[in-house]
C-alpha cells in the first residue's frame, strides 16, 4: 500500500523529546518491514480535539484521499480523542472511498479482515463506554438529588448554581419577600403579578411574570 504517515504531539513542549522522532521511526519501520510505500510524513504539534484545527492532518487526509491509499499513525490518540472518533473518521470518511486506517499500537489495519475484525470490536467497546458514562451521570445526579443536592435542570426562583451547588441569590430573595409581602397584604396572585411587571422586575428567564408563576414562588417558600 502506499501509506500517509501522521505524527503530532500536543504542546509545543513536547516538540523536542522523543515523541515525534519515536512516532516517526514506528511508522518508517513499519512500511519497510511490511513492504509498504510511506508517500509522505506529516508531523504536528497541537492539540486532538479537533482535527479542523489541525491542518496538517488536513492535508495528511486530502492527499489519502487523492493520491494514497491509507493512512497510517502509531496510537489512536494521535489521530482521534477517542475510539467513536475514530470509526466516525473510518465510517464517513475512509471506507466509502476505500482507504485504510493503520493504528499501530492496536495492530489495526482496515484494509486486512483481522483489522476490519478489530474495528468492529472497537465499535462495541465505543458502544459500552457511551452507555457506562450516562449510567455514570445519571446514577449520580440521582444520588445528589435524593441528598437534598443541586443535580441538574434550571435553578428554581432564587438560587442560582455555583459551583456544582445551589446557593442563595440575594436580588431573587429580595423580589421574592415582595412577593410574599403583597400576598400578606391580601393582594391575588393576579395583582402581583401585574405590579412586578409593571414595575419591570423579571422573571427567571427574564420575562414577564405570570400569575402561576408567582403561586410557584409561594407555594415552593411555603413548603
Amino acid at each position: 500500500m502506499k501509506l500517509v504517515g501522521y505524527c503530532r504531539v500536543s504542546t509545543e513542549g513536547q516538540e523536542d523529546n522523543t515523541s515525534l522522532e519515536s512516532q516517526r521511526k514506528r511508522i518508517e519501520a513499519y512500511c519497510k518491514a511490511f513492504g509498504h510505500e510511506l508517500a509522505h510524513l506529516f508531523v504536528e504539534v497541537g492539540s486532538g480535539k479537533n482535527t479542523t484545527n489541525r491542518p496538517q492532518f488536513q492535508q495528511a487526509m486530502a492527499m489519502v484521499a487523492n493520491e494514497a491509499d491509507g493512512i497510517v499513525a502509531l496510537k489512536l490518540d494521535r489521530i482521534a480523542r477517542n475510539c467513536r472518533d475514530v470509526l466516525a473518521l473510518v465510517e464517513d470518511v475512509l471506507q466509502p472511498k476505500n482507504k485504510a486506517l493503520v493504528l499501530l499500537d492496536l495492530n489495526v489495519d482496515t484494509s486486512t479482515p483481522t483489522g476490519k475484525m478489530i474495528l468492529t470490536m472497537m465499535a462495541a467497546v465505543a458502544e459500552l463506554e457511551r452507555a457506562q458514562i450516562n449510567e455514570r451521570t445519571q446514577g449520580g445526579r440521582r444520588a445528589k438529588a435524593r441528598k437534598g443536592g443541586y443535580a441538574y435542570g434550571a435553578p428554581k426562583f432564587g438560587t442560582t448554581a455555583q459551583d456544582g451547588e445551589l446557593v442563595a441569590d440575594d436580588s431573587e430573595q429580595e423580589v421574592i419577600a415582595l412577593i410574599r409581602r403583597h400576598r400578606r397584604s391580601g393582594k391575588s396572585y393576579g395583582k402581583i403579578t401585574e405590579y412586578l411587571n409593571n414595575q419591570g422586575i423579571a422573571s427567571k428567564r427574564g420575562g414577564q411574570w405570570q400569575a402561576m408563576t408567582v403561586k410557584r414562588v409561594l407555594d415552593r417558600r411555603a413548603g
